[in-house]
């Protein structure tokens, strides 16, 4: 006999089918590779620990209590794991059609005991009696005859690399079972929905999960995603944009809606808009079934859907690399009126009520998420079919989420005018800024500036007035000496009378400060690029509402002040930096706001012993071939810029790396790393002592800890804590740094990998560092959540990619310009 089964109609390819995968965990790549925020696993695990690395946990510091949103997934021992590989002739590209027809074709043989991933593989505890087993199914929508090839590809230990895989699978498998909505890569409770009716937005709670084995097992992470869905459709953006300006309506079109993230709710797929084409219309035809037919037709008799607007351009979305790598080629294409815009317009952002009502219906405080995280396991163990399936395999989970040690460091001391390490005041670290420690001393270097400039509008003048006396009185104790302003008053607040005024400025002028009237942004790059391309020196922008509160004057005047000395070469605060000889770096990527596809990387080195000077560069690249050349470019220049300042090389170097994403470590790993080293080595002997540790910061993971107070109370750990066993990996030498404090929520934490080094520190050391440099940012009285050097580099990108998109002018490189 010749099993049948029933599939469902294949992906349209323009249009048709997308999305972004499954949930945070991902379970599906050819090369069975587990992916998420919190993990990847490859086929050919990428061991990035250094070989000499025996002791990943470090010492010191006062233990804490905390529990972490992960739970152990509990797993048998003396049970055989078949593995399977999976062809379909000919080729069956939608995954959907291939669970169906497999399903159907071989679910019996296999006791019903199977995870099969939609692409080419299955696991099962079942052995098939023979090594290649041939099985047919009907595609129904053209008829034609498919045959499935099962071969046996060998047996699995339930220790195995490659079972976290079949693990992200079932617990996929077990989300479906509860009835969750996949939307994009994530699972939704289809009764948990907030809504903002006044905004026509609403916040749709998920859940992100992503199983992988760490220090303490094998666990999974588990965490509340959200999703922002907006009532209004594409069309009526589009509609918005060109009633807005009709002349322009292409380019702010692309503008505003490339880069975005749309959904189709007919099937719940999202879609990344890469283009707008305005030469396609709903009656754009492809071919279906050998005969052309148009989109407008096609969603009718799939969707019964009813286009009713012809003229409207399509947007264009590109295959993420999950579709390519299942074959899926060529651009998608999607009709405006049949998708929704998600997250948030630029009016909403900047909308204070809007952000306000976000925060409560979406950041959760610790001892919510702790008894979230109990609910949740709580219903996946109670849901018999869910049970059912994970006894087949002998799985199970912890009814509670892992409990462990970790360590908090001991408080930093904060050291201005005059000030060592025996004589600084001591930072209190659950306080969240050391505002109170600073008060009333000088800055560990402050500066006098002489010559200055204030650009304002005429009517504005009394503000201005009052501005810049606040600012002198607040500035004298800090160690700043400011003369009495040249105050320039223009007759309007047009860009172009802004731009005059500030081409004119005299280039001995030491900083130029503007008080503009709003937050036009034409108008604040404009002044922008003069200052830091064509007419470079230092530039403060002051928004008038800003400095019209006079209650909070003082308090303004301080950060402005601050700032402002900082750009000309003041070193606000430091910190006793035990390693001598050393230099650290920061780089950071941001894509260029008004060229497609172009991107750039921001560059900044330490250059003095107190890691409170910085050299910065920005460099422009098409793909990560360039971005590492410049990087390496880049970072040559840094090296001779330190010697020149410092008379000698430094001893050690240590590069922080933002900006890597789990399928760039690879690439940074191997080739990054490597053009460092050799860049190093060109130096000559000189250089041979340098001893380099190459770091990797990541900010966007889903693991969080909560500290524990007593039995049902947790609050977020205080800024210093530390955690480095349990949920580390075992091929990295990784550490969590939990440096800043918030009022609202739980607390993020930032994962450290260390791909190389040469320092011969011990754990504690790279831990330590990286705490002390997360309180040298000085745009924030306070720790904040990356070291210093990596928070400057993606101020310098951002600047550069949204308002400058040139690199900025070499004279400004040994100041911070950019914050």
């Amino acid at each position: 006999d010749r099993p049948t089964t029933v599939a469902e109609p294949p992906p349209l390819s323009e249009g048709g089918n997308g999305g972004n995968g499954g949930n945070g965990g991902g379970n599906g790549d050819q090369g069975g590779s587990v992916r998420g925020r919190a993990g990847y696993r490859g086929a050919a695990l990428l061991r990035t620990i250094p070989a000499h690395v025996k002791v990943k946990s470090g010492e010191g510091g006062a233990p804490v209590k905390v529990v972490a949103n992960y739970f152990r997934l509990n797993t048998p021992k003396d049970v055989l794991i078949y593995d399977y590989h999976v062809d379909f002739e000919p080729n069956v590209e939608a995954r959907v059609m291939r669970k169906a027809m497999l399903f159907g074709a071989a679910k019996e043989a296999f006791g019903n005991v199977m995870v099969f991933d939609g692409m080419s593989n299955i696991k099962s505890t079942n052995l098939l009696p023979a090594v290649e087993t041939e099985y047919f199914a009907k595609r129904r929508t053209d008829d034609a005859d498919i045959k499935i090839t099962v071969r046996r590809a060998g047996e699995i230990a339930w220790g195995a690399q490659e079972m976290m895989r079949m693990y992200n699978t079932q617990m996929r498998r077990n989300l479906q079972l509860l009835k969750w909505n996949l939307i994009g890569r994530h699972y939704f409770h289809p009764d948990i929905k907030h809504k903002i009716p006044e905004h026509r937005l609403e916040i749709l709670q998920g859940v992100m999960t992503a199983i992988n084995e760490h220090a303490g097992g094998v666990l999974m992470v588990c965490d509340t995603v959200h999703k922002v869905i907006r009532s209004d459709t594409c069309l009526e953006t589009l509609q918005q944009i060109l009633k807005r300006d009709r002349g322009s309506f292409q380019d702010n079109a692309r503008k505003e809606l490339a880069g975005s993230i749309v959904l189709t709710p007919h099937n719940n797929r999202t879609y990344r808009v890469d283009d707008i084409a305005f030469d396609k219309n709903p009656t754009h035809t492809f071919e279906r079934k050998g005969a052309p037919i148009s989109l407008k037709d096609y969603y009718k008799q799939q969707y019964n859907i009813t286009i009713r607007d012809e003229r409207q351009p399509l947007l264009v979305g590109l295959p993420s690399a999950r579709e390519e790598r299942s074959g899926q080629s060529g651009p998608i294409l999607l009709i405006p009126e049949i998708c929704n815009m998600t997250g948030l317009s630029e009016t909403l952002k900047n909308d204070f009520n809007i952000r306000r009502q976000m925060t409560q219906k979406t950041q959760t405080d610790p001892t919510t998420r702790v008894k979230n995280l109990h609910q949740f396991m709580g219903t996946i163990a109670g849901n018999e079919s869910i049970k059912q399936e994970m006894a087949q395999w002998g799985l199970s989970f912890d009814a509670t989420p892992i409990e462990f040690n970790a360590r908090r460091l001991d408080c930093e001391k904060i050291l201005m005018q005059g000030e060592t390490a025996q004589t600084g005041a001591t930072f209190i670290q659950k306080s969240g800024d050391f505002s109170k420690e600073i008060r009333n001393k000088g800055m560990f270097a402050g500066i006098r500036v002489s010559d200055w400039t204030i650009i304002a509008t005429a009517r504005d003048r009394q503000t201005v007035d009052e501005f810049a006396n606040t600012l002198n009185r607040v500035c004298r104790p800090l160690g700043v000496n400011l003369n009495r302003p040249t105050v320039v008053a223009l007759d309007n607040d047009r860009t172009s009378t802004f731009v005059e005024a500030c081409k004119a400025v005299p280039a001995n002028t030491q900083i130029v400060c503007l008080v503009l009237p709003n937050n036009n942004k034409e108008r604040y790059d404009a002044v922008k690029k003069i200052f830091c391309l064509d007419h470079p020196m230092a530039s403060q922008v002051v928004v008038k509402k800003t400095v019209d509160n006079k209650q909070r004057l003082m308090s303004v005047c301080t950060k402005v002040g601050i700032q402002m000395a900082c750009k000309l070469g003041a070193e606000a605060w430091a910190l006793d930096i035990p390693p001598k000889d050393l230099m650290v770096v920061g780089f950071d990527v941001h894509r260029d706001s008004s060229q497609r596809g172009k991107a750039l990387g921001g560059f900044v080195c330490s250059t003095n012993a107190t890691l409170t000077k910085w050299y910065s560069r920005v460099s422009f690249h098409d793909n990560r071939e360039e971005l590492s050349g410049n990087l390496t470019t880049n970072f040559s220049n840094g090296l001779k810029r330190y010697y020149e300042l410092n008379k000698k090389l430094p001893q050690r170097l240590v590069i922080y790396r933002d900006g890597v994403s789990e399928g760039e470590l690879e690439y940074v790993f191997n080739y990054e790393v490597k053009q460092i080293e050799d860049a190093i080595k060109k130096i000559g002997d000189a250089a041979a002592a340098i001893k380099l540790s190459f770091i990797v910061v990541t900010k966007r993971i889903n693991t969080r800890f909560m500290l524990k107070l007593g039995e049902r109370q947790f609050d977020n750990p205080w800024p210093g804590t530390i955690i480095d066993t349990t949920v580390t990996r075992p091929e990295r030498y990784d550490f969590y740094l939990i440096s800043q404090s918030v009022r609202q929520g739980t607390v993020a934490p930032t994962m450290f990998n260390i791909i190389k080094d040469d320092t011969n520190w011990k754990p504690h050391h790279h831990q330590q560092l990286a705490y002390k440099l997360t309180h040298l940012y000085y745009n924030w009285i306070g720790t904040i959540r990356v070291p210093a050097p990596c928070q400057y580099a993606h101020k310098l990108a951002y600047l550069t990619g949204t308002s400058l998109h040139r690199e900025p002018n070499p004279k400004l490189s040994d100041s911070l310009f950019y914050l």
